[in-house]
């Protein structure tokens, strides 16, 4: 394996300059710019491109050849059935098929849009409706729901179908198998539109996030940088094509010609562990629900030949003790990384080079300028202080605006900065430390305590499998702090269990922020990309 591709950090961010990722990708960044051929079409056709393993046992392999002539035929389809800027939506698991449909829409000058299968018809008719969706392409099994949802969607013209569809379908395979292998993809600019995801909408109805061609020279960094990506890796990124952080991921690391392998289901502990036995994976990008999960059972590792190098996560903060379980049975070290749907990467990480701090989300990518600031004001606070985790918006893969709603796009700058919600303090080294979402930091007998921290603490009891803290009112304090817990197998509720938690986090962390009050759940509400809906339960507390 090679070295690393970042050297020491601060002289890389000093003197960082975008050509300068441009020159080791041998890439030379030109005006007419599409990411699906920068992904895809520059690289040699016998190099592995994607390894599939379905949830019946089905292994399939596609070189950048397949890939290539799978997207091409994808594509001269679409070319038929919508115009250049068209809005053409999956939802589909994570087959083969879905990677070339995000590949194949935009090579044909399409905008692509995924959405994730947790999403019901409601859900999935929110989103084609608001932007005049022309197209979905989904499989046989989804068909019904898609049924559902197109009833409230005027704008959706064709249905692409992977398997059998219903009359007036077209079949996707069928479609395909009788369009051309050659394809030029279409001439787009680096401010062309490429993608359009929708943020989960915890806090009122989910807005569209636009994204640019030239998103695709950001995620490349983060990969390079952050990611750690080497010639003869195979990367399994977990994530969805139904969420953004799955094309950030695949997208970015085809970029660079890496191998990735992709796994239909769901998360399953078996399941996982006997991949990682089967595939030589060296990258593991997850998030951090996934990462407690095979803490909790762990005795399926036992066996299990890793080939890991590298590990991340993503979606929620790393408590110290799974970064201490996965160098103790992972045998990496695993890297924390922040981001969203507008900054369109993980734009704050913890590097492989770099002095890791368990519990810091790490510090900004090289080329982005990040900052703790106050949200009234923009101006940037002292180390050790809280405020909000802003960005400038000056580099590739920063979002374009919110979809037809410039007013709420303005609305989330102060002084240039865009403010991202988070809560979060630097410290005197410039790392980054995650305080919470801005309405969720609890305010409690003029304390402002931060939910991560205590989830963490409850985390490291051996009873807990998985915590949630949210405000309570108090009529003496202002507000108390409220736990919300999943026991871990084995262990039985009682008013002895509370006791002995209350007792752990007062002596672990601090008395004033110990739960004043616990209760125990069978599982935690969650957003379809993993997060645990603290507003829905602060709205069952209140």
């Amino acid at each position: 394996m090679s070295t690393h591709n970042m050297g020491d950090y601060d002289e890389l961010y000093e003197r960082f300059e975008w050509t300068d990722l441009f020159e080791a990708a041998d890439w030379d960044a030109p005006e007419e710019i599409n990411v699906a051929h920068e992904v895809c079409d520059r690289h040699p056709d016998d190099e592995v491109a994607l390894r599939y393993a379905g949830v019946d046992g089905e292994r399939e392999t596609l070189t950048f050849g397949d890939l290539a002539e799978r997207s091409n035929r994808l594509a001269n389809v679409l070319d038929g059935l919508v115009d250049r800027g068209d809005r053409v939506f999956s939802y589909m698991p994570r087959v083969p098929e879905h990677y070339v449909t995000l590949v194949g829409t935009l090579k044909a000058g399409a905008v692509f849009g995924g959405i994730n299968e947790r999403f019901g018809s409601d859900g999935i008719a929110y989103r084609l409706d608001d932007c005049d969706a022309k197209a979905v392409v989904t499989t046989a099994e989804n068909r019904e729901t898609v049924a559902r949802a197109l009833e409230d969607v005027p704008s959706v013209e064709h249905v692409l179908v992977v398997g059998k569809g219903w009359e007036g379908d077209l079949d996707y395979h069928e479609e395909c198998g009788s369009a051309s292998p050659e394809f030029e993809a279409v001439r787009t600019g680096g401010e062309d539109d490429a993608l359009l995801y929708y943020t989960s909408g915890t806090t009122g109805r989910a807005k569209g996030v636009l994204h640019k061609h030239r998103w695709v020279a950001g995620v490349a960094a983060t990969q390079r940088y952050a990611v750690d990506l080497q010639e003869d890796d195979l990367y399994w990124s977990t994530a969805d094509l139904g969420w953004l952080t799955g094309p950030i991921n695949a997208l970015g690391a085809w970029f660079w010609g890496t191998s990735q392998l992709t796994y239909e289901g769901e998360f399953d502990p078996g399941t996982w562990a006997g991949l990682l036995d089967e595939f030589p994976v060296t990258v593991l990008f997850s998030v951090p629900t996934a990462y407690r999960m095979l803490r909790e059972n762990q005795e399926l590792l036992e066996d299990v030949d890793l080939d890991l190098r590298h590990a991340l996560s993503i979606g929620e903060p790393l408590s110290a003790g799974v970064v201490e379980w996965g160098e103790d049975v992972l045998g990496v070290t695993i890297h924390d990384t922040y981001g969203q749907t507008e900054t369109g990467n993980m734009i704050i990480n913890n590097y492989l080079t770099m002095e890791l701090r368990p519990g810091s989300m790490g510090r900004p990518l090289p080329g982005i300028t990040a900052e703790v600031v106050d949200p009234e004001t923009g101006e940037p606070l002292e180390p050790g202080e809280t405020g909000e985790i802003a960005q400038r918006g000056d580099y590739p893969c920063f979002f374009a605006g919110y979809w037809e709603q410039p007013e709420k796009t303005e609305a989330c700058f102060v002084n240039d900065w865009y403010l991202s919600g988070d809560l979060a303090r630097k410290d005197e080294d410039g790392y980054f430390w995650f305080e919470g979402r801005a309405d969720d930091v609890i305010l409690s007998s003029g304390y402002r305590i931060g939910p991560f921290e205590v989830e963490s603490s409850l985390g490291e009891h051996e009873a807990v499998a998985e915590a949630a803290v949210v405000p309570k009112p108090d009529p003496e304090r202002g507000n108390i702090v409220k736990a919300y817990v999943v026991l871990s197998e084995g262990a039985d509720p009682s008013d002895e269990l509370v006791n002995d938690i209350q007792n752990h986090v007062k002596r672990e962390l601090a008395a004033h922020e110990y739960p004043r009050e616990i209760e125990f759940r069978d599982e935690l509400p969650k957003t379809v990309t993993g997060k645990i809906r603290r507003t829905e339960l602060r709205e069952q507390t209140a």
